[in-house]
């Protein structure tokens, strides 16, 4: 099944295509277009704007998802677009939303990094975005991912493309669904502005870092831990001679990672060097104890998920609009928030 909509946009269909699709008994009808056009008008009368279209002379865009058998009648892309990002403004203000839209992310690592997708997208980011990721849905993902039981089996990335189709369907996704390797990380990264590492392979890690340093493109990680979320940028976009992961591995180390010169052990040791032992709760520790016996993997919860996409999107937007974000490392935990004094 071709996993993207099918749009036909004003102006360029009949009326006897649209007639075809509604004639299939298994398609379901949504014809929001009216409610949407009011809208606009709405805006149009309130600032004494006349239009000389009227909802009898548009027709508007139909748009058909075949993973439900749905279309959809709505406004255009442009009216669309003005409609979602309305109540943006003016902390987001027009010129800025123009900018943000046209800002190309990879996201790689789709658990927490399908939140991250679809908070983008909720945000005005953008009609372009990479995804990269390999993995099928399991129950235990249910904890960080908006998904359905149903969907338990499916591959995330499927998951996480149909979801953002059915929030703006104009959107331009670029999948690599069998994941990254040396062979593909170049052209997911290739005309990105910004890339979201959330993996755990640590060997993919560094080549998505030593390609990024190659294109000039800053690499944001955010790792919930417990009730925290560490943020590390890494900007090789302004500061080419900042060091892969802030520099808290060694070169060397990083050589014998990848010629595949370390046990899995030493693998281990250098993911706790990279978020720091100091950083990691008791409570998170205790659960790492137990990964492949109780537990299935690392210990998360949505919540901190939940403020880690906020925190990504807000960090991607002063990106994108060039204001100051430094190389280096944030920690935003919950209990600096909540004062017990």
């Amino acid at each position: 099944m071709k996993l993207e909509p099918v749009i036909l946009r004003e102006g360029s269909y009949g009326k006897e295509e649209v007639q075809k699709l509604k004639d299939k008994p298994e398609v379901k009808v949504f014809d929001i277009y009216y409610q949407q056009k009011e809208e606009i008008l709405s805006f149009k009368k309130s600032q004494n704007k006349s239009s000389k279209k009227t909802l009898d002379l548009i027709d508007g865009d139909w748009v058909y998802y075949p993973w439900s058998n749905t279309l959809l009648h709505t406004i255009s892309e442009k009216d669309n677009d003005f409609l979602k990002t309305n109540r943006n403004r003016n902390i987001i203000t027009s010129e800025e939303q123009e900018k943000l839209s046209n800002f190309t992310i990879a996201v790689a690592g789709l658990s927490v990094g399908s939140n991250i997708a679809t908070t983008l997208l909720y945000n005005g980011f953008t009609k372009n975005i990479k995804l990269a990721d390999f993995d099928a849905l399991e129950t235990t993902n249910l904890n960080r991912v908006r998904a359905k039981l149903s969907d338990v089996g499916e591959k995330k990335i499927d998951i996480l493309s149909r979801q953002l189709y059915e929030i703006d369907p104009y959107i331009n996704i670029t999948q690599f669904s069998e994941g990254l390797n040396k062979e593909n990380v170049y052209n997911f990264l290739d005309g990105a502005k910004i890339v979201f590492e959330i993996i755990d392979d640590l060997e993919m890690k560094i080549l998505i870092r030593k390609e990024a340093q190659e294109l000039k493109i800053p690499v944001v990680m955010l790792t919930s831990i417990g009730d925290s979320v560490m943020i590390d940028v890494e900007r090789y976009d302004l500061e080419p001679e900042v060091k892969i992961f802030n520099g808290l591995v060694d070169e060397k180390d990083i050589e014998d990672i990848l010629s595949k010169k370390v046990s899995k052990e030493e693998v281990n040791k250098y993911v706790v060097s990279i978020v720091g032992s100091q950083n990691i709760p008791e409570k998170v520790k205790d659960s790492l104890k137990e990964i492949g016996k109780t537990l299935s993997g690392r210990p998360q919860l949505m919540s901190t998920v939940t403020v880690a996409s906020g925190l990504a999107v807000f960090i991607a937007r002063k990106i994108a609009l060039g204001e100051k974000v430094p190389s280096g490392r944030s920690i935003f935990n919950f209990e600096d928030i909540i004062k017990n004094d």
